[in-house]
């Protein structure tokens, strides 16, 4: 009866090549796994074949074409016997194999694995159990060997990927280096000067899409390398993605990262981006198209969300850059346009009357602000380049006060944190203590000794980090030398730029100003890139302050000359009215209006 019912039916003979089978091992490929099976099929009677082939899958997936059209055959009851060379063609995964298998039994198809002696006609056979292990096992051992090749390569620098970012190209000289593609290069550049200058992302691709610079993989294509995708349809069609993955490529500042991804199941090959502890940096391994300078204003720039205002193009070139000095929270920028004209265009504190703060307006004019910015600006600009000794020295003296500061603070807190540290380990004492004499419950014991357990965990990982700043704390971190390159690059500038603003300011504290009108006085701290905060003496008078003084002086004598001459020109106009008045009176030609101004005029005189 069985016989009858397996008449007719698909013998179905299974091949299956991975890519890492095909470069170990000829024997393996698919043509002679045709072969095989069609000569074991002919000296045993099978007939009526079909082949289900999967060239180029890995064994650990289980989602493959050849593979899923014979088991839709198997389920659709129109196959009586599956043959494959051995075990590991079916697969190398024991749960997913034994899962087919039991398909296999379900719908009373035979089993046969050639190479393998494996026949489920002949019963239960223990050791296709075992080979379906050591099969696995393969794959995972081969998994870690791969990853510590890698690591090996990695740890002396060697690459273990061929992609090349945008802007570079594979060198044809030396194997795994990299040189500079002149024409992205430029592209590179422009697009983190474009930032620089205050542009937003959406507005970088907009202007790189109406200009029709081609995207990465249209150049690749026109300069004849590689293309990792060729999807896309339109060559000039930049995106946020692709410009924000350009913006934080280290490599445009020479350094070679790799281990950037690591593989996390050798059975879904599933990848992870790793921490940065995790991966080996060799800087200066790669020609730099971006100095560390306008690199690192970039990263500062794009960390701070910036909402466009309604009604306006872009948002304030300011927003992000000032602080409370009171709650630390950074101030909002508003205005209203009336007719045309910015109104009230200001910042203020952005917990100002916010449900549950407590702080002040911290009212500033952005007009009153952007100016005395540009006076900071061009003030230490001009000291350094005229009294750069000095200017060393009061840097490093600033420097090693806040790193006092600092290393205090430290100190102070690994101080506290080994206290509690040791008081959690008599608490955890009492503990056992109590529940070991019945006082504490076994329910109440576990979760105390859990909540102690996490609190010295983290008390352990924040010593860890404090004794690091300690260990690792270096007076010289204040870049000066940078930032006496930028002061001399700019020598004379009389407009407060979105460039030079960047380039110069890292953050400005504003604090709650005092009086109204031209008495108010407010503090404003400012936070320089590279050096931190700095104040040049008092004492110092810049040729620009000098120059502003003048300007000042001069409008102040042009307006109380013209106040002068408004005022004689009035004095002489009423001496005049006064004449034309008396002959009028002389004459008795005055009106019955001005008869009783003028008696009153002479009442008020005689009673003085």
């Amino acid at each position: 009866m069985r016989k009858q019912e397996q008449k007719g039916k698909i013998t179905a003979l299974y091949e299956r090549l991975s890519h890492d089978d095909g470069r170990s091992d000829e024997s393996v490929s698919v043509e002679n796994q045709k072969r095989i099976l069609e000569d074991y099929a002919r000296k045993n009677g099978f007939t009526n074949v079909r082949h289900f082939t999967d060239d180029g899958v890995r064994g650990t997936t289980f989602k493959r074409p050849g593979l899923d059209a014979m088991v839709d055959e198997i389920r659709a009851g129109n196959v009586a016997t599956v043959i494959v060379k051995d075990q590991s063609r079916i697969g190398r995964d024991v749960v997913e194999v034994g899962l087919l298998k039991r398909t296999f039994d379900e719908y009373n198809v035979r089993f046969i694995a050639a190479n393998d002696n494996l026949d489920t006609a002949n019963g239960f056979d223990i050791m296709s159990i075992f080979r379906d292990v050591i099969n696995e096992w393969y794959v995972a051992d081969t998994s870690r060997k791969i990853k510590t090749v890698f690591k090996s390569r990695m740890e002396k620098g060697l690459r273990c990927s061929g992609a090349v970012p945008y802007g570079y190209l594979a060198s044809k000289e030396e194997k795994g280096e990299w040189v500079i593609d002149e024409e992205a290069a430029a592209v590179v550049r422009r697009i983190f000067q474009m930032v620089m200058d205050g542009q937003s992302v959406n507005g970088i691709a907009r202007t790189l899409r109406a200009e029709q610079i081609p995207i990465p993989s249209e150049h690749w294509k026109r300069i004849g390398c590689p293309v990792r995708a060729n999807s896309y349809r339109d060559p000039y069609a930049w995106s946020a993605t692709t410009l924000g993955y350009i913006l934080k490529r280290p490599e445009y500042l020479g350094r070679k990262v790799l281990g950037k991804t690591v593989c996390e199941n050798y059975k879904t090959k599933s990848t992870r981006r790793t921490m940065p502890e995790e991966q080996f940096v060799f800087e200066g391994a790669v020609p730099a198209i971006i100095d560390e300078e306008t690199w690192h204003n970039v990263q500062r720039l794009r960390e701070t969300k910036r909402r466009t205002p309604k009604r306006s193009n872009a948002p304030n070139r300011l927003t992000g850059l000032l602080y409370c000095a009171d709650c630390g929270a950074k101030l909002t920028h508003h205005n209203s346009l009336v007719q045309g004209k910015y109104i009230d265009d200001a910042f203020t504190c952005s917990r100002y009357r916010a449900p549950m703060e407590d702080c002040t307006i911290h009212y500033v004019a952005t007009q009153k602000l952007e100016a005395a910015i540009l006076s900071a600006i061009q003030r230490i600009s001009w000291y350094v380049r005229n009294n750069e000794q000095e200017f060393v020295q009061r840097v490093r003296k600033a420097s090693s006060l806040r790193q006092e500061e600092a290393v205090k603070d430290c100190r102070k807190q690994i101080v506290q944190a080994k206290k509690r540290h040791a008081e959690l380990d008599g608490l955890v004492k009492k503990l056992y203590e109590a529940n070991a004499t019945g006082k504490l419950p076994d329910k109440h014991f576990s979760r105390l000794l859990a909540e102690y357990d996490e609190e010295q965990a983290a008390l352990e990982a924040s010593m860890t980090e404090w004794q690091g700043l300690l260990d690792n704390w270096n007076a010289d971190r204040v870049r000066m030398t940078e930032f006496i390159d930028l002061a001399k690059r700019y020598t004379d500038f009389s407009e407060l730029t979105t460039p030079i603003l960047n380039e110069f300011i890292e953050k400005i504290v504003v604090h709650e100003g005092n009086g109204r009108g031209k008495q108010r006085r407010q503090r404003l701290d400012f936070y320089f890139n590279f050096i931190g905060a700095f104040e040049v003496p008092a004492d110092i008078v810049t040729p620009m302050e000098q120059e502003e003084e003048r300007r000042q002086q001069e409008e102040q004598a042009e307006k109380e000359e013209r106040s002068q001459v408004l005022a004689q020109v009035r004095y002489e106009r009423y001496k005049q009215e006064r004449r034309e008045f008396t002959a009028r009176k002389r004459a008795g030609l005055l009106t019955p209006e001005e008869q009783a101004e003028e008696e009153r005029r002479l009442e008020r005189n005689r009673a003085c």
